[in-house]
């Protein structure tokens, strides 16, 4: 019996392999020959969907790396009632999830994928540093948002500025992942998320009283 083709499942297969190839190799050292044997394809599968290296990487960020983030961040927080708890229980899931990690293949050892690709590719090429813009402006934007509308029930703080706020929790997220990368210590990773959520706490409405 003949196989049927599935474009879709086959380029969901790609993206995934090549999304771990990025992770643990970077963009520049990652193998097309490795990723078409992890996606068990031919490279003229691979090539039907993804004209090129930098198209395959752009497509990771897209297809991979936003939805991620909407998953992680903005869900959440779009429907969570109170903001700071929100991000208290995002950051306790991130660092139970890193607990349970492979550390060969996990944020552990490899730090975070975006802030990967950001320090790789954002000097060399235009199209990876816009869409990791992007990136970046979709999560600090979506806490940025929860804040604001924290400050409107009277649950943050009114006196800190949300944009700012968000743009700091993101910078400690990122640079966290960037020294933990080189720690490959998990102590060193709760220590920062406890930092982290601490500062939550110093937003909440109830300190200014």
């Amino acid at each position: 019996m003949p196989r049927v083709r599935d474009p879709k499942r086959t380029r969901r297969k790609i993206l995934e392999a090549s999304y771990r190839e990025f992770y643990r190799h970077g963009f520049q050292g990652g193998s097309i020959n490795r990723i078409v044997d992890a996606a068990g394809i031919t490279k003229g599968a691979l090539f039907h969907h993804f004209s090129g290296k930098n198209e395959l990487g752009y497509a990771v960020l897209d297809e991979l790396m936003i939805p991620a983030i909407k998953n992680w961040w903005v869900e959440p927080l779009e429907k969570g009632a109170d903001p700071l708890g929100t991000l208290r229980d995002i950051l306790e899931r991130f660092i139970k999830r890193v607990e349970g990690e492979v550390p060969e293949t996990g944020f552990l050892f490899n730090g975070s994928p975006i802030c990967n690709f950001a320090v790789e590719m954002s000097p060399l090429e235009e199209g990876f540093r816009k869409r990791l813009s992007e990136i970046y402006k979709i999560w600090s934007g979506c806490i940025g948002d929860a804040l604001k509308r924290g400050q409107e029930k009277s649950i943050v703080r009114p006196d800190i500025e949300p944009t700012a706020e968000a743009s700091f929790l993101v910078a400690i997220m990122e640079g966290s992942a960037s020294v933990g990368k080189v720690e490959q210590d998990i102590e060193f990773l709760r220590s920062c998320i406890a930092t982290a959520r601490n500062h939550l706490d110093s937003l909440s409405a109830s300190r200014t009283l």
